[in-house]
């Protein structure tokens, strides 16, 4: 069940960056190189998270930083201030 709710915040993530930047799914494909039918799938949930390499082809397209992209896909985990 964990997966499922990564896979939809990722693409709920992708999906309100690319809105944000005013840009559509074919424009985000173009630039990605990334098919539209698969970013879809992936915004949708209906995709398992891609791989790192594919991420990074989408935070480029996005002008968004790759590593916040790897932490909501739980590639990385959240660093915890353990200041003392």
């Amino acid at each position: 069940m964990i997966g499922m709710r990564v896979m939809n915040k990722f693409g709920e993530t992708i999906r309100k960056i690319r809105e944000s930047k005013g840009l559509t799914l074919n424009q985000v494909a173009l630039y990605s190189g990334i098919s539209a039918a698969q970013l879809s799938r992936i915004e949708n949930g209906k995709r398992g998270v891609p791989k790192a390499p594919t991420i990074k082809k989408i935070a480029e397209a996005l002008k968004y930083d790759y590593h916040e992209l790897l932490k909501v896909a739980g590639y990385i985990e959240e660093e915890n201030d353990m200041t003392v």
